[in-house]
C-alpha cells in the first residue's frame, strides 16, 4: 500500500518539476508583461496550493495530521517573516546587491531548500516501507 502511494505522490512530483523547468524556459524569452502575468498566476497557483494543503491538514481527523498543521502553520508564518526581513534588508542595502542577485540568491536557496525537503521525503519514505515491511513480516511469521 505504502509503494502506490509514494508512486502517486512521485509521479505528481515529477510532474510538477515537468512544469517548472517549461516555466523557466519559457520565462527566459518572456518580456515583463508576460513575466508579471506569471508571476501573479503563479502566485495565486501557490496561495491556492497552500490552503488546499492547509485545509486537507486541518479537516483531516488524524491527530498525525494534526500535528503536521500545527509545524505547517508555524512554517507558512516563518516564510512570512522571513520574506519581510529579507526585503527590508534589500530595501536598507540596494547598493550591495541589485534586486534581480538578490533575487537570484533567494531563488536558488529555495530551490536548495526543495532539494533538501525532497531528500527527506525520500528518507521518510523508505523508513515508513522499511517499517510496512516489517510488521508484514511479523504477521507472516505469526501465521506459521
Amino acid at each position: 500500500m505504502a509503494h502506490e502511494i509514494l508512486s502517486v505522490k512521485l509521479c505528481q512530483l515529477d510532474d510538477d518539476l515537468g512544469k517548472l523547468h517549461s516555466r523557466i524556459r519559457l520565462s527566459e524569452s518572456a518580456g515583463h508583461d508576460q513575466l508579471c502575468s506569471e508571476v501573479q498566476t503563479l502566485r495565486q497557483e501557490c496561495d491556492q496550493s497552500a490552503l488546499a494543503l492547509g485545509d486537507k491538514l486541518r479537516l483531516s481527523k488524524s491527530e498525525y495530521a494534526s500535528v503536521l498543521y500545527s509545524y505547517y502553520k508555524k512554517m507558512e508564518e516563518l516564510i512570512r517573516d522571513g520574506c519581510s526581513r529579507l526585503q527590508a534588508l534589500a530595501d536598507r542595502q540596494p547598493e550591495e546587491n541589485s534586486p534581480a542577485e538578490a533575487k537570484l540568491l533567494l531563488a536558488e536557496y529555495a530551490l536548495d531548500f526543495a532539494h533538501q525537503a525532497a531528500n527527506r521525503a525520500l528518507l521518510i519514505s523508505l523508513d515508513a516501507i522499511d517499517t510496512q515491511r516489517l510488521i508484514q513480516d511479523e504477521l507472516e511469521r505469526k501465521e506459521i
